[in-house]
């Protein structure tokens, strides 16, 4: 919920500022030949929740774990397949669900959307599991981490003044 409306300025104001943070960050991203695929994965799970940065930080650090346990579901499957072969996917797959959902209690580090971000950002570049990989992914995201975090902030001065109270909601997903 915004507490200004589509005819504010301010509303447009806050859309195109988070439009051109999102936009820098893409163009830096590219530059240093990362996958933006991950810098906006790394800035959905900071998103997660709220504008707090704690609580960003904790749901980036989430994403972190779930591309750790993306390349250590990827070696499970290779370890597995020789004698499991088509049911090995499925059965690590299983485990590392099961992994991430007995994490929803760890607080801060308790959300499980931010772990399948991570996972869905290793998966899908189709990197081989390595340190390699996990650097670039994570440098992608923590791109898009920043950016969030930017995008709330430049939010915040926005939307503060004299008749506007601090908004509740951050359009950094929307």
């Amino acid at each position: 919920m915004t507490v200004f409306s589509f005819t504010s300025p301010r509303f447009h104001v806050v859309s195109v500022a988070v439009a051109a943070v999102a936009g820098l960050s893409t163009f830096g991203t590219l530059h240093a030949m990362l996958p933006a695929s991950a810098m906006f994965l790394g800035w959905i799970a900071y998103a997660l929740g709220g504008p707090s940065l704690r609580g960003g930080s904790a749901r980036f650090a989430s994403f972190l774990f779930g591309l750790l346990f993306g390349i250590g579901t990827a070696l499970v499957i290779a370890a597995l397949t020789p004698s499991l072969g088509a049911a090995a996917t499925p059965l690590a797959v299983s485990g590392v669900v099961i992994l991430v959902l007995s994490l929803r209690t760890m607080a801060p580090f308790d959300n499980s959307l931010a772990y399948f971000l991570g996972l869905t950002s290793f998966f899908y570049s189709g990197f081989a599991p390595s340190v390699a990989t996990f650097a670039i992914l994570a440098a992608a995201g923590a791109i898009g981490a920043a950016s969030c975090a930017g995008a709330v902030w430049l939010e915040h001065r926005v939307t503060r003044g004299p008749a506007s109270p601090r908004p509740t909601a951050s359009v950094a997903l929307s």
